[in-house]
């Protein structure tokens, strides 16, 4: 019985976020996950077996475009869409597909995240480009397999902006 007591209480101490990314993760995409003793999980450093497609490799103002993650099953994921060298999202994401759910880190629906730790994998997302969009952007995603196994900085090619609009210069984009 006091084996069991014991367990228990150290799994209620496990850190994890079943329901979606934390507000915290929204600049450095870290997911913040902890062991049992309290100790930050760190990220993979080996290569990810996921990948971040889109369905074009140009968008416009006000245009959908679908982001898929594709790769082995996974728990839990943050995504976004950037200017190059920036840590702001922008777009918005809507019509989010089973266990997933759209969250606000800067401004309405700009991440899209798991809602709860089942398994996913290779889902696709819908993703509305700003109508004001003016730069190339590049999806972002941390992808976690399992509460401590995660790899950051998994990105798409970036998505340029269609010829004939403006555009501004962000980190390194051109």
């Amino acid at each position: 019985m006091f084996v069991v007591l014991v367990l228990v209480g150290a799994l209620s101490l496990c850190n994890a976020y079943p329901n979606g990314a934390p507000k915290d993760a929204c600049a450095t995409m870290m997911p913040g996950h902890k062991y049992a003793n309290l100790t930050t999980v760190h990220a993979q450093t080996t290569p990810s077996p996921y990948k971040v497609m889109v369905a074009s490799s140009q968008y416009s103002p006000g245009a959908t475009l679908k982001v898929m993650i594709v790769g082995p099953q996974f728990e839990g994921f943050l995504l976004q869409a950037r200017h190059n060298g920036n840590t702001a999202p922008v777009g918005a994401f809507s019509n989010p597909p089973t266990d997933t759910k759209a969250v606000t880190c800067t401004s309405g629906s700009d991440s899209m995240t798991h809602a709860n730790p089942n398994a996913k994998q290779n889902i696709t997302l819908t993703w509305t480009a700003p109508s004001d969009a003016r730069a190339d952007v590049m999806f972002i995603a941390t992808v976690a397999q399992e509460k401590n196994m995660f790899w950051l900085n998994n990105t798409s090619p970036m998505v340029t902006l269609a010829q004939g609009y403006k555009k501004e210069v962000y980190g390194n984009d051109v």
